[in-house]
């Protein structure tokens, strides 16, 4: 399951910022990788880590997602 691994969030969201639009002539993918993960603000990979813990608690008492 994606929702318990929080490192798929975090790839979804440089994912979505990387293909946001195409790459300039300046740009490699590896400068538009590296500021996309810049971007990505703290507490959205605290929440990624959070949303995994809660859906592995669930998990465990046998509860639906």
């Amino acid at each position: 399951l994606p929702e318990l691994n929080s490192i798929e969030m975090f790839w979804k969201v440089l994912k979505d910022r990387v293909r946001r639009e195409k790459l300039k002539d300046t740009e490699t993918l590896s400068s538009r990788i590296i500021e996309g993960s810049k971007d990505v603000p703290v507490e959205h990979i605290q929440n990624f880590i959070q949303h995994s813990i809660n859906v592995i608690s669930k998990c465990l008492n046998k509860e639906p997602l």
